[in-house]
């Protein structure tokens, strides 16, 4: 038995989420495909895959195991690229992107990245919420705001501008801001994806500090979250380009403008126990590129 070709039909299988297809990408017979991974569950003394006559898909098992052996296929892949003038770039990276975020993350990488290294295939998922991304088999996320400790690598690629704002009726009916403290008496709409929902950052004469905030809402993604402040729900705390437009109808309006709202960092994780393929270190360096 050959291991590493076994783990790397393994991953095809997986890709693909088809014995047959895996079979015609890799030039294999399906019986071969079949026997590889068979031989693979016996050698590590577990079940890797679920099959019926209409699909494949990982078992728990098969998901621990498929994050660990693309992190070692990754490794010697990068190992053969050493000294090499032309390096192989042929991977498939696994993404997840914030949909606040899916345009200005994916426009560098469909005009420049794939364009120039079409061997490399992406699999993007937007979710708003934060993952595990080993658990979940992500190589890498974008994520928006001030990270928290962990085992990750964090490479800081841009700021999200953001503004606080209002629509004219509740500001009407509840009274104007003077201050940020002000802002525990009104009803602030939280936007729980971010790292600390319930602590607004301003900046006063180069004086950053925060604010303690609640309310009677919250959710997880930014456009319903305009919606519920155009509507007169409360005040929300927004990307620019989310509000940008209603703030020209007036449908909404600044709020403590005389105060800086300090923008959120945007952030490329991923596994610091990763040795990155070629392809994973362009995409890295090609989505820093495009933010600097």
């Amino acid at each position: 038995m050959n291991l590493f070709k076994s783990m790397l039909v393994f991953q095809k299988v997986c890709e693909l989420g088809s014995f047959s297809q895996a079979a015609d990408q890799l030039n294999l017979v399906t019986s071969a495909v079949s026997r590889q991974v068979n031989e693979l569950e016996k050698h590590f003394g577990v079940r890797l895959l679920q099959r019926t006559t209409r699909s494949v898909t990982l078992t728990a098992d098969g998901r621990q195991y498929l994050t660990k052996i693309s992190e070692i296929t990754d490794s010697v892949q990068a190992l053969e690229a050493i000294h090499k003038d032309d390096v192989v770039y042929r991977d498939h990276i696994q993404l997840t992107v914030p949909p606040i975020l899916s345009k200005i993350v994916l426009t560098p990488l469909y005009n420049s990245l794939l364009k120039k290294h079409p061997e490399i295939s992406i699999s993007i998922t937007q979710i708003n919420r934060t993952i595990n991304l080993v658990e979940e088999g992500y190589d890498f996320a974008i994520r928006v705001g001030h990270l928290e400790d962990s085992n990750l690598v964090a490479r800081s690629i841009s700021e999200l501008k953001l503004a606080l704002v209002a629509s004219p009726e509740y500001l009407n009916t509840h009274g104007k801001l003077n201050h940020p403290k002000e802002l525990m008496q009104h009803n602030c709409l939280i936007n729980t994806m971010l790292t600390h929902p319930k602590r607004w950052s301003f900046k006063e004469h180069k004086r950053s500090f925060t604010v303690k905030v609640d309310g009677q809402y919250d959710v997880n993604d930014d456009s319903a979250l305009c919606e519920m402040a155009r509507a007169g729900l409360g005040i929300a705390y927004l990307p620019l380009q989310i509000v940008d437009a209603h703030l020209s109808t007036g449908e909404l309006v600044q709020v403590l403008s005389d105060f800086t709202v300090e923008p959120l960092p945007i952030s490329l994780v991923y596994p610091n126990r990763q040795l990155l393929s070629p392809a994973k270190r362009k995409l890295i360096e090609y989505l820093t590129d495009a933010f600097s």
